[in-house]
């Protein structure tokens, strides 16, 4: 269980986050990289997603929604906002070694140039040692050529004098020394590089489930699992590859295509200038085919978030779909989804495939001309043998360089589609928003108060709730019934904030719930569904609600109360047994009790109950409703149910209907009336 699941079920605020989302905040607040003014907002600028110094010190992660209700498509392609933008944000924290790893591959790359200098003197000195015309060509009037004027510049004229005495020893030497100083750069620049990367995807992946946890149901409402688990992990695994190997290979090559340049003009500038005029007619096919490939790669994440939410419908449904014969209307599901992911994924890899072999067939164009232009030259006696296979082997690494980049800018396309994706999700704005001068509600609350709410969902024109004016005092308990769709939970939600009302309010003694922070309001509310929500953690842990600390006495009181301590004590370990992934080595309604008792340990003054008996056998749910008689005694509670004999001792019935309350009044005085209760009384006791 994380950090942040624990506050949320406590109804508390988490604290400030780690120090890089710190120096994220504080990077925004100076403005750096930019900002970006929202389309709906003209007091306040946002940078990120995050506020400005005005409001530095509230939690970023209360501040990273506009206000808006209607979200934006895509929030991060903002004029002055762009993907790369935002993702240098987060690497700004971590500049100094990443400007370390740049200036280390950056080195490393430029080194190589060095290597191809090399071919001169292995050619000219080695190579063609005994032919008349190099002997010539090393006569005392011809300027040294580049390694010897490096040697020279040695501090140590021992090492000078050996080199020279043994000429064939000097490309040997050179080269395992550029290698080993190669090396060393290179282990280091790409381990600082992957290091920085490998922080930058944390805090991205930390901040976008940061902003996932605070998000209103209503958002999961519109968005699948399985596109939200394609955000924090393909998506993100497309990001870590950029942050990571891409830009340490940027780093090299980005300096090693200009010291490859460099080499080669100072070697025979004619011959380079020459062989670079195709570098243009390279370019235009790179740029055209990224704009394609960017479109490609948006397409297959998107359709890799389709199958990847139809996976995790057969995993956890796969006993309904056994049960039902389903198998191959799943399989062809499934398969029709690959099939439109496949032929996504051929429009990435044409555009990918085919800026190679272009690249590739120009530059064999240009190298057969050379070729052919340099042959003459040396025969003529005009071009040096060795400077030109200097020049060849510098144009060579100058073209691979080209390939590499065009390589990098494919990955990178695909990276800033994945962020781009990653930001919206990030972006989204929250429904439920604390107010910058929202107050703590000090002392228990006495009541709740409906007043006139009005609620409709963002998705839907017709309202969930219409009108409700419902007052819930503390000692007292209020039992939701009707059929469904009538806006029970609906009201649940309201009650605990996880909406706010279209029109009309709901007041905790006489402050409306906009007005209070979140947590003070949560925190005075306690809530057991009928969906049971346990962690992976011990026993003692999810009924504390992540507490460690939790005295060991009120967690066993919890569970007794619960009717829950007989078989947790009965658990290999007692009540410090791993649960597994959602209570897995419990039945359903030994779950059910523990969710129970984690509302019991959290002892607030309010209670929601939704069908919170419903997965409980009549033994266990006659122990519960005992125990529940005594808990709830001087606590307000709402209380849902469609098991109408779990609710006949509640103080008040309230029927909903269509969004409207029709009916309310004691089990006794329903009956009585005849009316919607009385008939749904009667159709589930009828013998």
């Amino acid at each position: 269980m994380t950090v942040l699941e624990r506050y949320m079920i406590r109804g508390e605020s988490p604290p400030l986050p780690r120090s890089p989302t710190r120096r994220r905040q504080r990077f925004a607040d100076e403005g750096w990289m930019g900002g970006w003014v929202g389309p709906s907002l003209s007091t306040a600028r946002w940078r990120w997603g995050v506020a400005t110094a005005a409001s530095s010190r509230r939690s970023p992660l209360d501040e990273a929604v506009r206000p808006s209700a209607t979200p934006l498509p895509n929030p991060c392609y903002h004029p002055t906002v762009t993907e790369l933008k935002r993702f240098l944000g987060y690497i700004r924290p971590y500049l100094k070694q990443m400007i370390a790893a740049a200036v280390m591959m950056a080195i490393a790359g430029a080194l190589m140039s060095l290597v191809v200098a090399t071919l001169n003197p292995l050619v000219n000195e080695v190579l063609l040692a005994k032919q008349p015309e190099v002997e010539q060509d090393r006569s005392p009037d011809k300027p040294d050529e580049l390694l010897d004027r490096i040697l020279n510049r040695l501090p140590v004229d021992e090492v000078k004098s050996w080199i020279r005495q043994r000429p064939m020893a000097k490309v040997p030497v050179l080269l395992i020394s550029i290698f080993l100083i190669r090396g060393v750069l290179l282990f280091f620049g790409d381990y600082l590089t992957r290091k920085t990367g490998s922080a930058v995807i944390r805090d991205l992946r930390a901040d976008l489930h940061d902003s996932l946890i605070y998000q209103a149901p209503s958002f999961y409402r519109r968005h699948q699992t399985g596109e939200v688990l394609s955000r924090l992990l393909n998506d993100m695994n497309l990001i870590k590859l950029m942050s990571t190997m891409v830009l340490a290979d940027f780093f090299r090559v980005a300096a090693m295509a200009p010291a490859m340049l460099i080499l080669v003009l100072i070697y025979d500038w004619k011959l380079t200038l020459f062989a670079l005029i195709v570098l243009p007619v390279m370019g235009y096919p790179v740029v055209r085919l990224g704009r394609r490939l960017r479109k490609a790669a948006t397409r297959s994440q998107q359709q890799t978030a389709v199958a990847a939410n139809q996976l995790k419908e057969s995993v956890t449904g796969v006993k309904i779909i056994q049960a039902f014969s389903m198998e191959q209307i799943s399989t062809d599901r499934f398969r029709n989804t690959l099939a439109g992911l496949f032929k996504v994924d051929l429009q990435a890899s044409r555009a990918a495939a085919a800026s190679g072999p272009i690249i590739e067939v120009v530059g064999a164009i240009a190298g057969g001309v050379l070729f052919y232009y340099a042959g003459r030259g040396i025969a003529s006696g005009s071009i040096d043998p060795g400077n030109f296979i200097v020049v060849l082997g510098g144009l060579a690494f100058l073209f691979m360089s080209a390939r590499r980049l065009n390589q990098i800018n494919v990955q990178v396309q695909q990276a800033m589609s994945a962020a781009g994706r990653v930001f919206a999700m990030m972006d989204w704005p929250r429904e439920v928003v604390e107010r910058p001068d929202a107050t703590v509600l000090a002392t228990d609350p006495q009541e709740i108060l409906f007043d006139d709410v009005v609620y409709t969902y963002p998705d839907s024109d017709e309202p969930a709730l219409k009108g409700i004016q419902l007052k819930i005092r503390r000692g007292e308990m209020v039992a939701l019934v009707g059929p469904s769709g009538g806006g029970k939970t609906t009201m649940a939600n309201l009650m605990l904030r996880f909406a706010d009302p279209t029109n009309g309010q709901v007041t905790m003694d006489g402050h409306d719930l906009r007005d209070l922070t979140l947590s003070s309001v949560r925190r005075h509310i306690g809530l057991v569904t009928q969906e049971t929500t346990l962690f992976d953690d011990t026993v003692s842990c999810n009924i504390a609600a992540g507490r460690r600390d939790a005295d060991p006495a009120l967690v066993r009181r919890a569970a007794v109360a619960a009717q829950a301590d007989g078989f947790v004590s009965a658990l290999p370990q007692g009540y410090d047994t791993m649960l597994g992934e959602d209570g897995a080595r419990l039945s359903m309604g030994q779950r059910q009790r523990l969710t129970i008792a984690r509302a019991f340990f959290k002892d607030p003054p309010f209670l929601v109950l939704d069908e919170a008996t419903s997965a409980l056998d009549a033994e266990s749910e006659d122990h519960v409703q005992k125990a529940m008689n005594v808990l709830l005694e001087g606590r307000g509670s709402l209380v849902i149910a469609h098991r109408l004999a779990t609710i006949r001792e509640a103080d008040r019935i309230v029927v909903l209907e269509g969004g409207r309350i029709v009916e309310e009044g004691s089990h006794r005085v329903l009956l009585e009336k005849n009316g919607l209760y009385a008939h749904l009384h009667e159709l589930q006791f009828r013998e």
